[in-house]
């Protein structure tokens, strides 16, 4: 709601927007307009003017009903029928699925033979969308189950899967970073680049989302979406347009390209933790399994990739709020005299004091882009010291960049589906994912104990340290 208040606000889209709040809470229209009031509120009081939101809340409603009540779907085709007569005109339809996903089968199955999935009559499922928010399953049979439902009543073109970390500026910048400066690119491989790390970080528990958190887990829950789509657009070649079958394509490439962690081997390259508190959670059981914390090593058999390993790791209850994609490039021709020659170069500086050159893309909270580079101290001599240049979004432009949600509804509206997941895409990542899923009981002890405000187990140090590397944040 926010994200539709500040895209009216704008004028990137119509005051005459049609709000339709659909759930199970006992509460009416004018509780529901009040509810949503505090969600714009809370974001940014500053901005709310409340002659606007007058006028927003005018055409807000709110349909109760239990999602497998087929009259739920009556009164609401009703509803939108009023809708198109006021205004005389076949309303586009947007159906925005933010419920836990058990009840994803039972609303599409009503939205398909309650026909409002087909709009407002014969021909017009063209102005019809549907919004849908992950998980998109909880494996690969479960995705490819609701995959075949999706198919069944929505066209690929009317589907539009939600990662709202494909809708941030910094990640979408990635591209451009890569492919508009020609010094990158040329180096943007397996000659050059050392490994990656990518760092998403919750300085907070699982907080009021204990119910949905412990049936999902920080594997299923981040790492199959947001951290994979990620690696994705860092990894892409690309594409022949900038248009959205061509980005997404790429982006699919990779995720196929991914090497499965076979099952007998995910104890020795995936660190699985659970923060000491969490089966006093709200809504978690006692004796829970489930996740809090995940450090993977993995590898893309690509030309471009091969030999060059991908360490990824979130969790809860870390120190900080972060999220950040590091590229780490090997490092120069060391040696241990000034005059030594290596293949014919002269190596000038002893390994101890060369850094590997770093560039860190930070996604949240603070959007930058920083390249760490050695340079010679002031002085005699030839002593060095990592400096950083940084690319700060707000510094640089002076304004905030539009929030995610505000993208991908503007983008959903426009029909540009660039930003979002496609099916084949999912199904890559639940192959990769799932096959860890059956190597979680191979691995013991299961869980891995890890005190709140540290960075996870210990095993995750050692995970990617056992390889020579060590976990960065920029």
């Amino acid at each position: 709601m926010p994200a539709f208040y500040h895209l009216i606000k704008d004028g990137e889209v119509s005051q005459d927007l049609i709000i339709v709040g659909v759930g199970r809470r006992e509460i009416t229209t004018d509780q529901f307009r009040e509810m949503m009031a505090t969600a714009v509120q809370e974001v940014n009081p500053k901005e709310f003017k409340l002659e606007l939101w007058e006028k927003i809340i005018s055409h807000m409603e709110y349909q109760k009903g239990k999602f497998e009540d087929e009259s739920l779907y009556s009164n609401l085709t009703t509803l939108l029928e009023k809708f198109d007569a006021d205004f005389r005109a076949c309303v586009p339809r947007f159906f925005y699925l933010a419920t836990p996903p058990q009840h994803y089968e039972t609303i599409l199955t009503h939205l398909h033979n309650s026909k409002l999935s087909e709009g407002c009559g014969q021909g017009t499922s063209l102005y019809t969308r549907l919004l849908i928010e992950k998980p998109f399953g909880k494996d690969l049979e479960t995705a490819q189950h609701l995959d075949q439902l999706l198919g069944k009543i929505f066209e690929e073109r009317q589907i539009y899967r939600i990662d709202h970390y494909l809708g941030k500026e910094t990640v979408q910048n990635i591209l451009s970073f890569r492919f508009a400066n020609g010094m990158f690119e040329p180096t943007w491989n397996n000659k050059f680049i050392d490994h990656v790390q990518i760092t998403l970080a919750e300085e907070t528990g699982v907080g009021n989302r204990g119910t949905f958190y412990d049936g999902v887990g920080a594997l299923r829950d981040v790492v199959q979406n947001h951290m994979l789509e990620m690696l994705a657009v860092c990894a892409m070649e690309q594409p022949r347009a900038f248009d959205a079958a061509s980005i997404r394509d790429e982006r699919v490439k990779v995720m196929r390209a991914i090497n499965c962690i076979a099952p007998a081997t995910v104890a020795t390259a995936v660190v699985r933790g659970q923060y000491e508190g969490y089966l006093k959670e709200k809504d978690i059981s006692p004796v829970s399994e489930t996740e809090t914390f995940i450090a993977l090593k993995l590898t893309i058999d690509t030309p471009r990739w091969r030999g060059v390993p991908f360490y990824i790791r979130t969790g809860r209850k870390l120190p900080k709020k972060v999220t950040e994609i590091s590229i780490h490039f090997k490092k120069p021709i060391v040696c241990s005299t000034d005059t030594t020659k290596i293949e014919g170069q002269v190596c000038l500086f002893p390994e101890p004091k060369v850094l590997q050159n770093v560039l860190s893309i930070r996604i949240e909270p603070d959007e930058m882009i920083t390249l760490r580079l050695m340079a010679k101290k002031p002085g005699f001599g030839t002593d060095l010291t990592p400096i950083k240049m940084t690319f700060d979004y707000k510094e640089t432009f002076q304004e905030d960049s539009p929030a995610a949600y505000e993208r991908l509804l503007l983008d959903t509206i426009h029909g540009d589906a660039t930003l979002f997941a496609r099916t084949d895409g999912i199904a890559a990542s639940w192959q990769f994912v799932t096959q860890i899923l059956k190597g979680f009981s191979k691995i013991e002890p299961k869980l891995i104990s890890y005190k709140p405000g540290t960075w996870g187990p210990v095993d995750a140090d050692k995970l990617i340290e056992k390889d020579g590397r060590h976990w960065f944040l920029g």
